[in-house]
């Protein structure tokens, strides 16, 4: 009996020792900044070009999104690693909880969008995956990672910018292509009689730009992997400060490529 005792009370002891060997996460215990690549997925100046949209955004806005990716997933599925982590390193601001965290798991070539409490109203689960789907998983499995990320998150920011709904979003990615291919006929229609117009009334030769570059700047370069958003460097919004301590409450959705 005595030694039944013994073993319960030394079980009792372990426990939380074990617990906590168990809740071991292979992230550091707080994140470096916005764009966390322990994986090595972007370049430099990949890296900075995220790094400085995202810290334009939280400056703005205060809501913070970061980006993780991962060689070594400790076990952990990415729908369960990014929630944990979320909550670690409290992405988002104390009270508001509008942070987000993408998770892309190298190892099992999955992706994971975590959503905090404050901003499932804005991305709900059906609109992340949507994201996932038609702005990440079709870069990522052409290697190129960056152009995924870059258009997952300028939609995200439109998103919760208010510059269209979760509903308008769905409906632009439902609608097959044709829409899109309308606009693009239109933009060059319009940019056609522009040129042509203004070469004839004021001499210009083929000095105007390039319509590619034109409709490129009149688009605003959604996947503007090229040269868009380098022009903002590397801020000057305000250093990076770390989590604010936002909960998750398991929104979210993911993708594998």
């Amino acid at each position: 009996m005595k030694k039944t005792v013994i073993i319960a009370i030394s079980l009792l002891i372990m426990l939380p020792l074990w617990s906590s060997a168990q809740e071991k996460l292979p992230v550091p215990s707080a994140p470096q900044s916005w764009v966390n690549d322990f994986a090595g997925v972007f370049s430099s100046e990949e890296t900075s070009a995220l790094e400085s949209k995202l810290n334009e955004f939280e400056y703005r806005t205060s809501t913070q999104i970061f980006v993780v990716t991962l060689d070594d997933n400790g076990g952990y599925s990415a729908s369960d690693l990014s929630q944990r982590i979320g909550e670690q390193w409290g992405v988002g601001q104390q009270g508001k909880d509008n942070g987000l965290l993408m998770l892309m798991d190298m190892q099992d070539n999955d992706v994971y969008i975590s959503t905090g409490y404050g901003l499932e109203e804005y991305i709900p689960d059906i609109t992340a995956s949507r994201i996932i789907q038609n702005e990440l998983l079709p870069n990522f499995k052409n290697g190129d990672f960056y152009t995924g990320v870059d258009a997952g998150i300028d939609v995200m920011i439109s998103l919760l910018d208010g510059k269209f709904t979760a509903d308008e979003y769905k409906k632009q990615t439902s609608s097959g292509g044709g829409s899109s291919l309308g606009a693009i006929i239109f933009m060059i229609i319009v940019f056609s009689m522009f040129f042509g117009g203004r070469r004839r009334s004021s001499g210009m030769g083929r000095s105007n730009l390039p319509l590619w570059l034109a409709l490129g700047m009149m688009s605003g370069g959604r996947h503007s992997g090229s040269f868009g958003n380098f022009s903002s460097g590397g801020g000057g919004f305000g250093g990076f400060s770390g989590g604010g301590g936002g909960s998750f409450g398991g929104g979210g959705a993911g993708g594998s490529w």
